[in-house]
């Protein structure tokens, strides 16, 4: 690890001054929010899917979803960035999270997963880490033994009088990246990006408030899949971090997240191979 990195991340060495300017002026993730909002046809995603469903063993559409956007986060490696410290650093790996319930009741308890993305995971790579992840947190929902954040768990059992300086104290680790690894490990704000699939509950996609902690730069919501006149679409909302890139790499990327659900055979090839948006597409 070279100087001025941190155990999750490189820093970011070679960045446009006005990017320092502008880190410098908005310190905090929270005041540095950017909205995308966007209709995509997912069409030929579902078709896609639900032949490949016939194929592999508990394949969902939300398993395509995590596959599409880990491989954004690859093709638009400025998307991997985070700012803590008023630093800016690249994540050193591709890991996306998202909160679950183990049931679908008000007063069931959500668990946290994070999926690391290695470079050469496909689309069935992907499945069976995520239903390995669901399986095991189900499975000490049973056995009684909890969900898997234990650390928020016993942190949120505690007085608020010593509750408090606690959380200020892991805060303060936080932006220096000295939190023990027990704290970041399955931690949903220590990822490349954080998902929401909003579409379970047959509901539209929205926006979501970034946090100060951890290092995740974004937060993709998915709403429901609709059929329209012969043809299917999702809502996809996006907020991200303006810090880590300007507006026209973000409209790159939003444009390369469509093309692959209308060329989902992308999801069979490895993660980390890069996927271009053709210039010449309109």
């Amino acid at each position: 690890m070279a100087f001025g990195d941190r155990k999750d991340g490189k820093k970011v060495r070679s960045i446009h001054c006005n990017q320092n300017i502008l880190i410098d002026f908005k310190p905090n993730r929270c005041d540095s929010s950017v909205y995308m909002n966007h209709k995509i046809d997912m069409t030929n995603f579902v078709k896609f899917m639900d032949k490949k469903k016939k194929e592999i063993d508990g394949l969902t559409y939300y398993h395509g979803l995590v596959t599409i956007m880990a491989k954004t986060l690859y093709s638009r490696p400025y998307m991997n960035r985070f700012i803590a410290g008023r630093t800016m650093y690249m994540h050193n790996d591709v890991s996306l999270s998202f909160t679950m319930k183990v049931e679908f009741e008000d007063s069931a308890v959500e668990s946290i997963l994070v999926i690391k993305i290695d470079p050469e995971d496909t689309l069935e790579d992907i499945s069976r880490k995520t239903k390995e992840k669901v399986d095991a947190i189900r499975q000490k929902k049973m056995d009684g033994k909890g969900n898997a954040n234990g650390a928020a768990d016993m942190l949120g059992k505690l007085p608020k009088f010593i509750r408090v300086p606690v959380i200020g104290f892991l805060k303060w680790l936080d932006k220096h990246g000295w939190l023990p690894q027990s704290v970041i490990n399955d931690n949903i704000y220590y990822s490349s990006a954080i998902l929401s699939n909003l579409g379970t509950f047959k509901v539209g996609a929205i926006y979501h408030n970034l946090t100060n902690f951890g290092t995740a730069s974004s937060l993709i919501t998915f709403g429901e899949i609709k059929e329209e006149n012969g043809r299917y679409y999702m809502e996809l909302g996006a907020t991200i971090d303006e810090r880590i890139a300007d507006g026209f790499y973000f409209c790159k990327a939003l444009k390369l997240i469509e093309y692959m659900f209308e060329t989902p055979e992308l999801m069979m090839k490895p993660a980390g191979e890069k996927v271009k948006y053709p210039e010449n597409r309109k």
